[in-house]
């Protein structure tokens, strides 16, 4: 239980009451879905909630069976509010409601890969976001996601080799019914490989994957075009 607030006690942080009207607001959400969070059920709750679908849920599972003793009904009340966010999405009350809620709990790859992105998209912190990343690839062999995000970052600091390796472990991992991450991995390694080695036949072949996956890409289909064109064409 938490202590009484002494009257000497510093105020709350800046924005303090925001958040608290978000949880307020996540909590109605959760309770509107008639979700009642006891200690029989918390962790079928979070993997229900957060992670209904493989891979994510045997990641979350052993997550959960690694760390029951530092984790409980508590700790699934805040990944319930943190997917509620996740649903709007409201990018600053993900972030923050990480920061916050989570950072007395063990570490958590499965959490920081799906956070890491909005913590790009919010403060920029861009090497915070790729520990992430990392963190997520070195626990997390079997997810494609880290490696395509990482892929693209080492694209976006200008080491192509190193954005190349990454996305063909990226490809060799993505599953053939994830349409929208498996595009993005073809389509940037497309534009890699062409930067990198000017294979336009490569290039085309990795485009029109991304297209076979997701026909309506409309960046892709504007990228093919130039690529069949006559004239050179460069990824940027």
């Amino acid at each position: 239980m938490k202590s009484k607030r002494k009257s000497r006690e510093p105020s709350m942080p800046a924005g303090s009451g925001e958040y608290r009207q978000g949880i307020r607001q996540a909590d109605e959400v959760i309770t509107k879905n008639g979700i009642e969070i006891l200690a029989d059920n918390w962790q079928q709750l979070a993997l229900d909630w957060f992670a209904p679908r493989e891979p994510d849920r045997s990641a979350l599972a052993r997550y959960i069976t690694a760390n029951r003793d530092q984790i409980g009904v508590a700790w699934a009340r805040e990944i319930l509010r943190l997917q509620v966010f996740f649903g709007v999405p409201d990018y600053k009350r993900i972030v923050e409601h990480y920061d916050r809620a989570f950072r007395s709990y063990p570490r958590c790859a499965l959490i920081e890969m799906w956070v890491a992105g909005y913590i790009t998209r919010t403060s920029g912190d861009f090497w915070r976001a790729r520990q992430m990343y990392w963190n997520a690839a070195t626990e997390l062999p079997s997810f494609a996601k880290p490696h395509y995000e990482l892929g693209f970052m080492n694209y976006l600091l200008g080491d192509f080799p190193g954005a190349v390796e990454r996305f063909n472990q990226a490809v060799t991992l993505v599953a053939a019914n994830d349409a929208e991450l498996g595009s993005r991995i073809f389509y940037n390694r497309g534009l890699v490989r062409m930067a990198l080695e000017e294979d336009k036949q490569a290039a085309i072949a990795d485009v029109e994957e991304a297209l076979r996956r997701k026909p309506d890409y409309a960046q892709a289909k504007e990228t093919l075009r130039a690529l069949k064109g006559k004239h050179k064409w460069v990824p940027w």
